[in-house]
């Protein structure tokens, strides 16, 4: 195996091990195990990472052997006040509205023309219709939030 010195400071490499704590909690999120083997490399890498990070005392003191997962992370109070954490929280958020926004303008699209008419609209102009209503969303949910949205269901699921 070809080996690499990299140097270091302790502040690089707790930004370093933040970013793969980053990594291992996004994967951690996900509703299983990744199978593709370049997400298995990044793993076993980030574990790597984090387990060098801790032969550190200054980041040591932050860490823990997480029995959840089987290697070292850092500490519950450290999590919660991390970079990091604000980061994916924001990064959360931004996908969620961004999903949401996107899937509603589509199914304005469709209930609006018709499932038939609907698939008859080329890509350009299928983006194009959405393209107008996620604005229309976006203004709506960012200065509302969802207070003014209204979900019907159907009879039989209310």
């Amino acid at each position: 195996m070809l080996t690499q010195d990299l140097e270091l400071s302790e502040g690089d490499m707790l930004h370093l091990a933040e970013m793969c704590a980053m990594v291992l909690s996004m994967f951690g999120q996900m509703q299983q195990e990744p199978e593709d083997p370049r997400a298995q490399a990044w793993q076993r890498l980030c574990v790597s990472i984090l387990k060098s990070a801790h032969k550190l005392p200054s980041i040591a003191r932050y860490m823990e052997l997480n029995p959840d997962c089987g290697y070292w992370f850092f500490k519950r109070p450290y999590v919660d006040e991390a970079f990091y954490s604000d980061f994916l929280e924001e990064y959360r958020d931004s996908a969620f509205w961004s999903e949401l926004v996107s899937r509603m303008a589509e199914q304005s699209l469709v209930e609006n023309l018709g499932d038939e008419y609907a698939s008859l609209l080329t890509d350009e102009e299928r983006a194009e219709r959405v393209s107008s209503m996620e604005k229309a969303l976006w203004k709506e949910v960012s200065e509302n939030g969802m207070d003014r949205l209204m979900f019907m269901l159907p009879p039989e699921e209310s």
